[in-house]
């Protein structure tokens, strides 16, 4: 029995995934330096640490990860002043579907809290969430369990009763790890059969995810 709704939030509640694989660009423009899909997808949901550790991998210490991550970072911030948060399709249709129906959701991201929250505030959303845990609140990242086992124990429902919605191979492992029900909702990273152990459910987007959610029998509170 599902009984609550954990969401990853870059490339599941906000379109950023996008704008931060620009930002891997310009800084790979900068300094000499090529990411492909592949790399990227290795990094999605992970900490800094765990990706400065793949840059060593990748590139024998030749390229500074934290002055490249400066770079993305600096890029993403400027998009966001100048758009605001783009939202992800089906993102204020399923806030307001789990607020109506009285369905507890957090948010659980790699993003530290005080760049998640402005998030939240720009896209109103903040006020309805029941809990959250940043990336920044916890010792391991993605594709450790502990930010989704953290979420579920502030929503107080074990987490194989809880939904966990994710786009990225890390957070999936992650979900799967806390023995979660994991659903994908695939951005930058496809669905591939390499997938299939640690996706439950698949869907195209948040509007999907509302339908799955109506058909399964969750308990309202």
């Amino acid at each position: 029995m599902i009984q609550a709704v954990i969401f990853d939030m870059d490339g599941v509640l906000f379109d950023t995934e996008q704008v931060m694989k620009e930002g891997w660009l310009k800084a790979g423009k900068e300094l000499n330096f090529q990411l492909t899909e592949k790399h990227l997808g290795q990094m999605r949901g992970g900490s800094s640490e765990q990706n400065a550790a793949l840059f060593q991998k990748w590139f024998e210490g030749k390229i500074d990860y934290h002055r490249a991550r400066s770079i993305r970072s600096q890029y993403l911030s400027d998009y966001i002043e100048k758009h605001s948060v783009p939202e992800k399709k089906g993102l204020q249709e399923i806030v307001t579907y789990l607020t109506q129906e009285q369905i507890p959701w957090a948010v659980a991201t790699s993003t530290p809290r005080k760049r998640a929250s402005h998030y939240w505030e720009l896209a109103d959303i903040a006020k309805f969430m029941t809990a959250s845990v940043c990336g920044d609140e916890v010792q391991h990242s993605k594709p450790n369990p502990e930010i989704f086992l953290e979420a579920a124990q502030k929503l107080r429902i074990p987490p194989q009763n809880c939904l966990i919605v994710e786009d990225s191979i890390n957070g999936l492992k992650a979900g799967k790890a806390a023995n979660g029900v994991t659903c994908m909702v695939p951005d930058l990273t496809p669905y591939t059969a390499a997938l299939e152990p640690f996706c439950d459910y698949v869907c195209k987007d948040l509007t999907q995810v509302i339908a799955l959610i109506s058909s399964q029998k969750f308990i309202k509170f």
